[in-house]
C-alpha cells in the first residue's frame, strides 16, 4: 500500500518506523516541522513527504489530537479519492467516530477509528521507536457503517506491526475505559509527586515509586485537553478513587487494623484476578 502518516510525533513516528521495519508498504510523512520530515527520510522512517490533498494513498493514518484531527478530516474529505482508508489514533473516540464514519461514508472514504495502547515518558518524533507496538493492545471502534474490508485491512497491518491483541469496543465504552486505565493514572501520578518528600525521594525509592511517578512528566497542553474532552468519565472514576482512598484514611485515623487488613486483602484479590485473566489472555 501507499500509506500517509499525518503527525510525526511519538505515535506517528513509531508507526512509520514499524511499518518500514515489518512490511513492504511505502510510507509518506506529513508534519508541520520540516526538520522532522527531513530527519525521518534520512533515518529511513519514511520514503517521502506528502499531505492529505496532494496524492493518492491507499491508507491515511492521522496521529494528531482529536480536535485537530476532526477539523483536518473535514477540510480534506472533499478531495480524498473514494476507497481511501482513513484511520485515526486519537485517545478519545466518543461522538467523533460516528460523525466521521457518517461524513466519510457519504464521500466514499472508509473511516476506521483506532487507539494504540502504547507510549513512552517522552513525546515527539525523536522519542519514536520501531518496536513501540510489540505485544501492545490496539483498540478498534467500529460502528454501523464501518466498512468491514477496511477494518480487516487495518487489523492485518496492526498484526504485521507487532500488536499482540486487537480489542473491539464501542466508542463510548472506549472513552470510559480510557478514563480509568490511562487518564486517572496520569492524574494520580501528577498529584502524587507534589509531596515535599520528592526532594529526597531518589535516596529512598524503589520500583513502586518509579511506577507511581513515571507518567507525571506528561505534556500539560495535550493532557489537559484530553481530560476536559473526557470530563464526565474522568470525574466519575476520580470520585470513586477519592471514595476508596477515604476508606483507607478513615481506617488509619481510627487505628482500625482489622479494617485495614480487609481493604488491603480486597485490593490484592482484585489484582490477583486481574493478573490471572491477563495470563490467560497472553496464553491464547
Amino acid at each position: 500500500m501507499q500509506i500517509l502518516v499525518v503527525g510525526m510525533g511519538l505515535i506517528g513516528g513509531s508507526i512509520c518506523k514499524s511499518i518500514k521495519a515489518s512490511t513492504e508498504h511505502t510510507v509518506f510523512g506529513c508534519d508541520v516541522q520540516q526538520s522532522v520530515l527531513e530527519d525521518a527520510i534520512k533515518e529511513g522512517a519514511i520514503d517521502g513527504i506528502g499531505t492529505m490533498i496532494d496524492g493518492t494513498y491507499d491508507m491515511i493514518i492521522i496521529c494528531l489530537h482529536q480536535r485537530i484531527a476532526i477539523q483536518m478530516v473535514q477540510e480534506a474529505l472533499p478531495q480524498l479519492p473514494p476507497g481511501t482508508i482513513l484511520v485515526d489514533t486519537c485517545g478519545l473516540k466518543g461522538r467523533m467516530v460516528r460523525d466521521l464514519t457518517y461524513r466519510c461514508r457519504k464521500s466514499g472514504v472508509h473511516y476506521v477509528g483506532t487507539h494504540p495502547m502504547a507510549g513512552r515518558e517522552k513525546s515527539g518524533y525523536y522519542a519514536s521507536i520501531p518496536d513501540l507496538f510489540q505485544n501492545a493492545n490496539l483498540i478498534v471502534t467500529p460502528v454501523d457503517g464501518t466498512d468491514e474490508t477496511a477494518l480487516e485491512t487495518v487489523k492485518q497491518l496492526a498484526k504485521q506491526m507487532g500488536f499482540g491483541n486487537i480489542v473491539t469496543a464501542t466508542p463510548m465504552w472506549h472513552d470510559n475505559m480510557i478514563a480509568y486505565t490511562s487518564q486517572l493514572a496520569h492524574v494520580v501520578s501528577s498529584a502524587y509527586v507534589k509531596d515535599f518528600c520528592m526532594d529526597d525521594a531518589l535516596s529512598f525509592s524503589g520500583g513502586s515509586f518509579q511506577d507511581m511517578t513515571r507518567v507525571a512528566t506528561m505534556d500539560e497542553s495535550m493532557w489537559s485537553a484530553l481530560f476536559l474532552d473526557n470530563r464526565d468519565n474522568l470525574l466519575y472514576h476520580l470520585d470513586l478513587l477519592i471514595e476508596n482512598l477515604t476508606d483507607y484514611r478513615d481506617a488509619l485515623k481510627q487505628r482500625d487494623e482489622e479494617r485495614l487488613q480487609y481493604l488491603i486483602a480486597e485490593g490484592r484479590q482484585i489484582q490477583e484476578e486481574n493478573v490471572r485473566k491477563r495470563k490467560e489472555m497472553n496464553e491464547k
